[in-house]
């Protein structure tokens, strides 16, 4: 039995985020350092591929009907089931199967693996229907927008994917106009990441003192309230109040949670919430650059008192090795939203500028470098 066959260390390796991506990206080096220029172009040629096809899967429910049955399906079965031509759904088949996102398990006959169970979660479905329908045509239209820009960093929220939609607006009023469009970004802000902030911020000790009627959490652009839920669920006897802010699109359809309440609230504005013990910004700054930054976090300073605290969540890169995937998003900021991942000397940058300073930061994905940012007023 070979390591890849040991289901119970597989499990233990895909788990632990170290592990993991370090091991994906030993195998991945070890295959490319073989490819020749063809191989090469080949892989390419196939990526482009693979988003559409997937999205094909998803739109006729390919990947959950082969996960929701206990036995391989025929190919006919299929077809009946999705009201496709048999000869050419066979062709759709048998590259999801060569490309390894579903099983051949004979002839003519499929049936679901882990990479199916994976596309059958709503929830990576909508983040699908996000890269085909929005990340997709912004990526297509960078490369003209850097010759535009002489490949620089224009000023304001000007950037490839306003391009890509042929418009001036910004992308979150964009959005909003278009709830359909607007549910895939949900569905990606929903998918868990490696590792979990709430094991960094011993809440049962540093918030134990908070009054009832102070407000305890005042999650600031929190959506529809994921990370408060949570926060509340873990820790359900803690005391003060938890508080989403977030525009009305977002807060009014928000499902009610027990302990959890929702305001509207723009954070260009000031922040009505004064004294809370923490506010907490969870993949909010990476989405603006430095001047609508610092001002989100002036109205934030503002609000603070003596002993509240700033925590945000998100990437502190280092000044070197960053990974691929980090690096893949911080340009996914700068296409979507002339925005930006930043390192931890950014950070501090950013902070000072805001009347803030950066006390300490806790790293809770190691290799991604997703953190909390301990951060006070100066």
């Amino acid at each position: 039995m070979t390591f890849l066959d040991d289901s119970k260390t597989l499990q233990r390796v895909r788990a632990d985020e170290t592990s993991r991506l370090r091991m994906q990206d030993s195998l991945r080096n070890a295959a490319e350092v073989m490819e020749t220029p063809n191989d090469t172009m080949l892989r390419l040629f196939n990526g482009a591929l693979e988003v559409p096809m997937i999205k094909a899967g998803t739109d006729i429910g390919l990947f959950k009907m082969l996960v929701q049955s206990p036995t391989p399906l025929t190919l006919e079965a299929i077809a009946g089931a999705t009201k496709t031509e048999p000869a050419f759904l066979g062709r759709i088949l048998r590259y999801l199967a060569a490309t390894r996102f579903i099983t051949e398990t004979g002839k003519d006959q499929f049936g679901a693996n882990l990479n199916t169970q994976s596309l059958a979660d709503p929830a990576i479905e909508g983040s699908l229907n996000y890269i085909f329908s929005i990340a997709i045509p912004a990526y297509q239209a960078l490369p003209e927008f850097l010759k535009q820009t002489n490949w620089s960093t224009p000023p304001g929220t000007k950037c490839a994917w306003q391009q890509s939609v042929k418009t001036e607006m910004d992308w979150f009023p964009y959005y909003q106009q278009r709830p359909e469009q607007l549910s895939y970004f949900q569905s990606l802000m929903s998918v868990p990441r490696d590792g979990d902030w709430l094991d960094v911020v011993p809440f049962a000790e540093e918030a134990a003192n908070v009054s009832p009627d102070r407000a305890l959490f005042v999650d600031v652009g929190g959506n529809i309230g994921h990370q408060s839920k949570r926060l509340r669920a873990k820790y359900p006897t803690l005391p003060g109040r938890v508080i989403v802010q977030d525009l009305p699109e977002s807060v009014n359809v928000a499902p009610p949670a027990p302990g959890v309440e929702f305001m509207a609230y723009d954070f260009f504005t000031p922040q009505p919430i004064q004294g809370a013990r923490f506010y907490y910004m969870r993949t909010v700054l990476h989405d603006w650059d430095e001047e609508n930054s610092i001002k989100i976090l002036k109205n934030t300073a503002a609000a603070m008192g003596p002993d509240s605290q700033l925590l945000i969540d998100e990437m502190a890169l280092p000044n070197k090795g960053v990974h691929w995937w980090s690096a893949c998003l911080d340009l996914h900021m700068y296409i979507m939203l002339n925005a930006l991942e930043r390192t931890v000397d950014q950070w501090h940058d950013l902070l000072g500028k805001a009347g803030l300073k950066l006390v300490e930061i806790r790293t809770y994905a190691s290799v991604m470098k997703n953190s909390i940012i301990v951060v006070e007023r100066m």
